[in-house]
């Protein structure tokens, strides 16, 4: 575990959602949003000048209800990112939802109960929490699919398999964002906690900032979003008692 950074007015704040701000469920359609946590973020993005974002494998409509706001975003793994101007700018012109490839896992996914197909706006992502046995199929399946293709990447993720477009990653969008205002000159702190979000935590560091993962760091591996939401709420306390 690392010593917790103080958070300061300095800091740019990037939270992925899943596994790290909000607890896994066994579907996205699951998961559960605990009170207080829409206040708690607006009020970090007033400390921190509104340099808060949100990094996500999600869809931007999905972030924005489980957050209950609009804040920055990088949603899709950062293929669709909203700036502090609520401008939205699309990373590419290639989705990877693509209807043959929806067709295919959608086939597969009735011949494994429990297993669902979740399409976005520029991907697909095939979850087996309620089967695991259907992972090693998936893969192979969605390996077939992507043979020949230099559009598209598989992408390891919690208890699934994802088709993204090529060349999208958080760890990109950090960049991105930090190049923008509010967030531009500002020291970057990162927290995510899946395989995806490795590159934000690589590149938040690159940049001289903080990048955590929400369970090795927080030193609570039965529930690292509960640390770190204690983590975030305790920096807030500490901010207003200064």
């Amino acid at each position: 575990m690392v010593m917790l950074p103080e958070l300061n007015n300095r800091h740019a704040l990037f939270l992925d959602l899943d596994g790290t701000l909000l607890d896994l469920a066994a579907t996205p359609d699951e998961v559960q949003v605990p009170a207080g946590i829409s206040g708690l973020l607006q009020t970090l993005a007033s400390q921190h000048g509104q340099a808060l974002a949100i990094l996500s494998g999600r869809r931007l409509d999905d972030i924005d209800k489980l957050t209950s706001a609009s804040f920055p975003a990088g949603a899709e793994h950062g293929v669709i990112r909203r700036d502090a101007d609520s401008t939205i700018h699309t990373l590419s012109t290639t989705s990877a939802n693509r209807p043959q490839w929806r067709a295919v896992l959608e086939a597969h996914a009735l011949e494994w109960p429990g297993t669902i197909i979740e399409t976005k706006q520029h991907g697909l992502v095939a979850h087996y929490r309620r089967n695991p046995a259907a992972g090693p199929v998936f893969e192979r399946v969605i390996r077939d699919l992507l043979m020949d293709e230099h559009d598209a990447e598989l992408l390891p993720a919690h208890m699934a398999w994802e088709i993204r477009p090529h060349g999208a990653n958080k760890g990109a969008a950090l960049q991105w964002f930090m190049r923008r205002p509010p967030f531009v000159g500002r020291i970057p702190v990162f927290v995510g906690d899946d395989v995806t979000d490795q590159v934000a935590i690589d590149a938040a560091r690159d940049l001289g900032g903080i990048g955590l993962h929400a369970v090795k760091d927080f030193g609570d591996a039965h529930g690292g979003p509960t640390a770190v939401r204690s983590w975030l709420w305790r920096s807030l306390a500490r901010r207003n008692a200064a």
